[in-house]
């Protein structure tokens, strides 16, 4: 049973190797666990470890395993609010959406297996914290880029979530689960030189909302409905191709506003993605691969009493691209993409008094080249440049970027400066399609100390904005909306993780302080954006009790107060709300070898958090508390530490 726990331990990070062997790290791992043997994939990607490293880019912080993730302290099994304990993210408690360094939730964008996803958030009423669609177990690591990223990902002026699939699988596996929110199964059959893989899963938040009422009074309970598949084809050791397609229904219904008009939601939402990958004798790595997004909303009573809102998304992403170390000492990579795309909004005005509509289609297409190379044995620079054409706007931008890293031992020093661009959001695009993309200059300088375990890494930031959409002119009925909106985000990033130096014990701890400034929307001068928190902090403890069986993990998420327009002062956001605090708990436990059992709580001390004022009242989020508990069951011969049904 020690022997089991350790396996654990090591998924989850309480067991580091030795970072100064060189260890080669395989798909596969054979177990032997109470005289039985089972090899089962844990989804790892060729890893070498070495005393001398190359960082695996500027402002990424460490690699996570998804076991990491889900085992975060409050996280609830969503990726998103355990990716909010890294520095450089700030909490956003009435949308659980990810903001990133003084950015709004549109300048962090998500790719799965190199290609976009249009609407990775699920959908939720007023005030509540949306969820990854996806679920965490489905990719083999997760590291967000919290500035200065490739030029490769395109429209993000913040930070890029870029998630890898795992590759294949060896092992045949069927899976079921339970939770207090709902219940799901899926498994994974092998054939050949491949596998398939199914999933489907049901949510209801009836139970939860009868035991915890929350704030809001729902007509109807939040339900999702989703079903995935995926399969994977490696005809030999050099090639991977992978299909992966996702369906989720979402349906709720809740009374809002002091008229308790009964807001319904429906949506449909689709996700479908291709990929192909190869390298050839001679060297070249290429890549081929294609996206299809889909999303349909439909909200009654969205505003008033009687009224119905409907709204369409659809986007196609093509990619292509090839790359070749060319020598030692220097590498060449360069590609090319589009993005079609298509927006419809309508709007029933209540009582059938007449409609609004409008369609747009922001599509734009890119090629970008990236180029490093080591000058000196310590010294290595990346230099890349990305040009796209929107197609709206008529323009052409013209992107470049240049990273520099510097290894002495086990300290890494590092430095990038990059242009970013972003379309306008869709919805201002039908007031003005001739906006310009908005424009974010990004400058990064950091170092960063990893050893056996541990990881210490300070960065500090500065983002210039131009380009924001901007209203101008002195009534609003007569303004005009323009491309002439600016500001900054300025920073320090810390972050401390330790694995080893504490028996069974591990540990991480970021802060962030952030003062970001900019004139958008219908700003009449440089301000402090809503949504922004100059210090955020948290700390994420996980302890091991190998004779229990059972990872216990603590969170305690810090911010100073939100922004808020107070009318009694002077200025614009001129004043703060409380500050935001919650501390987290969760346990995971291994009743046996087929069984996982997790259980968390967000905000077990209650706190009534605030997010601002809107016409003097305080923003909250639909309820203080959230917890969750559920049972993972793995059926048939194979042990249940890799609870992914994929």
């Amino acid at each position: 049973m020690k022997r089991l726990f350790l396996i654990l331990m090591v998924l989850t990070g309480a067991v580091a190797p030795d970072a100064d062997a060189q260890i080669a790290v395989t798909d596969t791992i054979c177990l032997t666990l109470d005289g039985v043997t089972m090899t089962d994939s844990v989804g790892l990607d060729e890893v070498v470890v070495k005393r001398r490293r190359t960082p695996a880019a500027n402002s990424r912080w460490s690699d996570l395993h998804p076991v990491e993730l889900v085992t975060v302290g409050g996280a609830n099994g969503d990726l998103y609010r355990a990716l909010q304990t890294l520095p450089g993210t700030q909490v956003q408690g009435e949308t659980g959406r990810l903001l990133v360094r003084g950015g709004d939730d549109r300048e962090t964008q998500t790719y799965i297996d190199g290609m976009h996803v249009l609407v990775p958030y699920t959908s939720v009423g007023i005030g509540a914290s949306a969820r990854s669609r996806y679920s965490t177990f489905l990719f083999s690591g997760v590291n967000l880029a919290s500035g200065g990223a490739p030029l490769e990902y395109g429209g993000a002026l913040s930070a890029v979530l870029p998630l890898e699939t795992k590759d294949y699988s060896t092992v045949d596996k069927l899976g079921l689960n339970a939770s207090i929110v709902g219940a799901g199964g899926g498994g994974t059959r092998t054939f050949g030189k491949g596998s398939a893989s199914v999933d489907l899963n049901y949510q209801n938040m009836a139970l939860h909302n009868r035991i915890y009422p929350g704030r809001k009074d729902f007509g109807r309970p939040y339900q999702l409905l989703s079903g995935a598949t995926q399969l994977r084809f490696t005809p030999d050791a050099l090639t991977v191709a992978k299909l992966y397609a996702q369906y989720d229904r979402t349906d709720f219904a809740t009374y809002e506003g002091d008229d308790r008009r009964l807001f319904g939601l429906g949506e449909n939402n689709a996700y479908l993605n291709a990929t192909l990958r190869r390298t050839s004798g001679a060297g070249w790595e290429w890549f081929a691969g294609a996206a299809w997004s889909y999303n349909r909303q439909m909200v009654d009573n969205a505003a008033a009493e009687g009224d119905a809102w409907l709204q369409r998304q659809q986007e196609l992403h093509l990619k292509a691209k090839l790359g070749r170390r060319l020598s030692p000492l220097f590498r060449l990579d360069g590609g090319v993409e589009a993005f079609v795309r298509s927006y419809a909004m309508s709007y029933r005005f209540p009582a059938s008094v007449g409609e609004a509509e409008g369609h747009v289609s922001p599509s734009l297409g890119a090629v970008f080249l990236s180029a490093a190379c080591f000058p000196l044995e310590r010294l290595k620079v990346e230099g890349s440049v990305r040009a796209e054409y929107h197609g709206l706007s008529g323009a052409t931008e013209v992107s470049p970027r240049l990273a520099l890293n510097w290894f002495q031992g086990d300290v890494v020093l590092t430095a990038v400066a990059g242009r970013y661009t972003q379309p306008a959001a869709d919805s201002l695009l039908l007031k003005q399609t001739r906006l310009k993309p908005e424009v974010c200059w990004q400058y990064n300088a950091g170092a960063q100390y990893g050893r056996g375990g541990r990881l210490a890494k300070v960065e500090v930031y500065y983002k210039k904005y131009s380009r924001l959409p901007l209203w101008k002119g002195a009534r609003e009925a007569a303004s005009v909306l323009t491309s002439g909106g600016y500001g900054y985000s300025k920073g320090i990033d810390l972050f401390l993780s330790d694995r080893t130096s504490l028996r069974n014990l591990e540990y991480r701890l970021s802060y962030t302080y952030n003062l970001p400034r900019r004139r958008t929307g219908r700003d009449s001068e440089l301000t402090v954006p809503q949504y922004a928190t100059r210090h955020n902090a948290s700390v994420v403890v996980k302890w091991s009790l190998p004779r229990l069986r059972t990872v216990l993990s603590l969170t305690d998420r810090f911010s100073s107060g939100r922004p808020w327009h107070n009318p009694e002062r002077p200025g614009l956001m001129n004043d703060e709300v409380k500050p935001y605090n919650s501390l987290d708990v969760g346990l995971t436990f291994l009743p046996s070898k087929k069984v996982i059992v997790h259980a968390s709580a967000t905000n077990i001390l209650g706190r009534r958090n605030e997010f601002g004022y809107v016409d003097g009242r305080p923003v909250l989020a639909a309820a203080d508390r959230f917890f969750y508990i559920g049972v993972f069951v793995t059926l048939g011969r194979h042990a249940a530490y890799d609870v992914s049904n994929f």
